[in-house]
Formats: structure tokens, C-alpha cells, sequence
């Protein structure tokens, strides 16, 4: 099982927390589930945007690539920028 929580952004009704149980090798496996859960929701993950940290850990860079594992807990986090 793979668990993802999302944003209040990108939430659909009140379930913040989703689980997955089909077998997902990448993060890009798991847009891909995502996006067939929830028509549309890879549209709205614009990578400048957000962000994917795996087990606490933030992935900055190639986070699409990163493989994932049974029982892993995904976020997607917004970018927080200041200046």
C-alpha cells in the first residue's frame, strides 16, 4: 500500500489522506494513479508548484524518478516561496 496525502488545494471532498494498494514503482506511476482516481489532477501538478517528499524526506530534484515502496507515505506539498 502506498498512502498520499494531498494538499487542502487539491483535495477532492473531504479525504486528505488517499490509499493506494495497486503495486506503484515511481512517483511518476503514482501521478499516473492519480490522475485515473481523480480526471484531471496530473493537470494540476505543475512541478514549479509542488512538491513530493517520501516518508518525510523532500524531493527536490528528479522526484519523478524516485522509486517508492509498500507502505511509503507521500505528500504533496505547494511550494512556499518568499522574497
Amino acid at each position: 500500500m502506498i498512502f498520499v496525502r494531498l494538499p487542502a488545494t487539491l483535495q477532492i471532498g473531504t479525504a486528505d489522506t488517499l490509499v493506494f494498494t495497486e503495486p506503484l514503482r515511481t512517483i511518476a506511476d503514482l501521478v499516473d494513479a492519480l490522475d485515473r482516481r481523480i480526471p484531471g489532477f496530473r493537470d494540476q501538478l505543475d512541478d514549479s508548484v509542488f512538491n513530493f517528499a517520501v516518508n518525510d524526506e523532500l524531493l527536490l530534484h528528479n522526484a519523478r524518478s524516485r522509486q517508492l515502496s509498500d507502505g511509503d507515505r507521500v505528500e504533496i506539498i505547494p511550494t512556499i516561496s518568499g522574497g
